[in-house]
């Protein structure tokens, strides 16, 4: 056991803990867009996102294990009998709880390529690389559990006294589960590359179906890393610190899995958010565009009656009862200046504005009655007498 500093112990715990708690919030994020973008989107919901949220489950209990083995003396060193044998009962669980969410990852992957592929051998190796991954998995479980008998409160003391399986043995199913789990991501990973190459579409097309294929299985490269930190779970003496690494890219893997798996589905969503985006940003510039105009058009007639008023027009009449009228009327606006106010009289108000009075109307009447008089006696006068115009006109000397 070799000793360390307090303050690297408790990095080490919370760095395993913040990234429990960072793949937790992000694969149940992916999973609900997910589930959005197959209901609501495409409307094509299928047994790939049923095993996807199954997934999504096991892998919160799991980050739950892991959460509750850091806060109890995870990646430190436990020297207490009771709190090992304690944690032993957590650390089984965790291990169970990983090994059945990578299967069932891996079983939503099988499922999603096998909706979009077309040739057979491509189902028969589906149907082949997903049979050896559940053996390989189910029978890492069972050695999990069983490893030290079927009674887990004598675990410890079995280990102990050496009663459990030899060490070789656990090296086998450690390593055979991790080549397993990396050779079925290679398998996925190398998949879409199948599926695009007789496609007849234009070479940046296949290469973009091709990558967003492949994000599927971008646990790949997890796993590899995982691979090399394996040995820690076969290090009985000092346990719990020898197994943070491998606790951390078993973290990892499933969490990275999870995300990628969901980003491959997600190509649907993305479109609609691009067209919706697009369509909100037209109608904001719609509106802005009513809006600048609406201010035009009220600016514009102010305008006007401002210079009307100022230049004295010789149409506009101004007496005391057109300012009646118009200390009336002028509260009445249209509907572009005040929501819920009344747009019922704009158009007496202008008439108010503009057009005489009754008084000066009656005034003009007056003026047309008395000219009409005047023209009818001017033509009474320049009229010959009654009767002139019957005798004939009188001839000249000529």
């Amino acid at each position: 056991m070799s000793p360390h500093d307090s303050k690297s112990i408790a990095r080490r715990g919370e760095h395993l803990e913040n990234i429990a708690i960072c793949f937790f919030v992000l694969s149940w994020t992916f999973i609900a867009l997910r589930t959005w973008t197959r209901t609501c989107v495409i409307s094509q919901f299928g047994w790939d996102d049923s095993t996807m949220i199954l997934a999504g489950m096991i892998f919160s209990a799991y980050c739950a294990c892991i959460l509750y083995i850091e806060a109890n003396g995870g990646g430190t060193h436990i020297t207490s009998a009771a709190q090992i044998t304690m944690l032993t009962k957590w650390v089984i669980a965790s291990e169970v709880t990983y090994i059945l969410t990578v299967l069932t990852v891996k079983i939503s992957l099988g499922i999603f390529f096998a909706r979009i592929i077309v040739q057979r051998w491509q189902h028969n190796l589906i149907h082949v690389t997903l049979a050896v991954t559940a053996l390989s998995s189910i029978s890492s479980c069972f050695y999990c559990i069983f490893r030290c008998g079927p009674d887990i409160n004598d675990y410890v003391l079995r280990q102990l006294v050496n009663k459990c399986t030899p060490r070789a043995l656990d090296r086998f199913f450690a390593y055979q589960h991790a080549a397993f789990s990396f050779l079925t991501d290679g398998v996925f990973a190398t998949l879409p590359v199948f599926i695009v190459w007789n496609i007849h579409m234009k070479r940046h097309l296949k290469f973009h179906v091709g990558f967003i294929l492949s994000l599927a299985a971008l646990g790949c490269i997890c796993s590899a890393i995982r691979f090399q930190y394996v040995e820690g779970l076969t290090q009985i003496e000092d346990f719990f610190w020898n197994a943070t690494n491998i606790s951390v890219w078993s973290t990892i893997e499933p969490g990275v899995g999870i995300v990628a798996a969901c980003l491959a589905t997600l190509r649907p969503f993305l479109k609609w958010a691009c067209t919706k985006a697009q369509s909100l940003r037209s109608s904001f510039s719609h509106s802005a565009q009513q809006i600048s105009h609406s201010t035009g058009s009220r600016e514009t007639p102010s305008k006007q009656q401002g210079d009307s008023s100022s230049n004295g027009h010789p149409c506009r009449y101004i007496n005391s009862d057109a300012e009646a009228q118009h200390d009336e009327l002028i509260e009445l606006r249209s509907e572009s200046s005040k929501k819920g106010e009344s747009t019922e009289y704009i158009l007496s108000q202008g008439r108010a504005l503009n057009g005489p009075s009754p008084s000066e109307m009656s005034r003009s009447l007056e003026l047309d009655r008395m000219s009409t008089r005047t023209t009818r006696d001017r033509d009474v006068e320049a009229s010959p007498p009654r009767g002139e115009h019957l005798l004939p006109r009188p001839l000249d000397a000529s």
